[in-house]
């Protein structure tokens, strides 16, 4: 019996900057082996669930995960990958990856690309983070 592949993405950065990576989300949220998760540190989990919704990404409900940065600090994604069996875990910023016992993929940023990509939707509350571009 095949062992089912723990996946998670973060979204600001990762999901949110490359379409790339929406794409390799939606190919691997297909695949019977694998089980795609969604780690962010935006808070409610409700938002994280509406930018998805907005943005036409499928997910299941019981896959999303809001980490707790005020009591566990960088390492709090850790935490919880930990605690979910995640097998890879996939994130922007270096203080995600540090830690852990599963392939930890850091994302290297562009400079040259907005944090939220040109496609990616909000819902306008956030002003004009991540919507500057480097000039």
């Amino acid at each position: 019996m095949k062992k089912v592949i723990n996946i998670a993405f973060d979204v600001g950065g990762v999901l949110s900057k490359y379409k790339s990576m929406r794409d390799l989300y939606g190919t691997l949220h297909g695949c019977a082996d694998t089980k795609v998760f969604v780690i962010s540190d935006m808070h409610p989990v409700e938002k994280i669930k509406d930018m998805l919704k907005l943005n036409s990404l499928l997910f299941d409900n019981t896959n999303i995960y809001s980490a707790d940065f005020s009591t566990c600090g960088e390492n709090c994604k850790n935490v919880l990958c930990e605690k979910l069996k995640i097998d890879i875990l996939i994130d922007d910023f270096i203080g995600y990856v540090a830690e852990g016992k599963y392939v930890r993929l850091l994302v290297m940023p562009d400079p040259s690309q907005p944090y939220y990509s040109d496609d990616w939707k909000t819902d306008g509350t956030e002003g004009d983070f991540g919507r500057r571009r480097k000039t």
